[in-house]
């Protein structure tokens, strides 16, 4: 078993679940490597990062592109990233992980759940 902390980023384009997201991380030694609020955000900030995350946290619905659309343009530039949704929408679950992602946790969750989740991703 990875027991390496992993780079997380989180797209999602409720300020208040990232800055949840990212202070609970933050608590768990888990670093963050960007926020984005929206899939274009997503795919610019995951081209300049550095490093690059491990996981990424998607939301679905977003402006300009969704989260479904970002997964594909970011697999598409490196497949080794682990994309897991955080949706209220259980509908896109097929749609998400025909894109590739490696999970869907439906919201509300558990923080603790998400941390799991992030962790046994890797």
């Amino acid at each position: 078993m990875d027991t390496r902390v992993p780079n997380v980023a989180i797209v999602d384009d409720e300020s208040d679940a990232v800055l949840l997201l990212k202070k609970s991380f933050t608590m768990k030694n888990i670093p963050v490597t960007f926020v984005a609020y929206n899939g274009l955000e997503a795919v610019d900030q995951f081209k300049h990062a550095a490093p690059k995350p491990d996981v990424i946290i998607m939301d679905h619905r977003m402006p300009l592109a969704n989260g479904v659309e970002a997964t594909r343009e970011i697999l598409a530039m490196d497949s080794g990233v682990k994309i897991i949704f955080l949706s209220a929408d259980p509908t896109i679950v097929n749609d998400a992980m025909d894109a590739g992602a490696v999970g869907f946790l439906k919201k509300p969750v558990s923080i603790r759940t998400i941390i799991e989740t992030v962790r046994g991703a890797i």
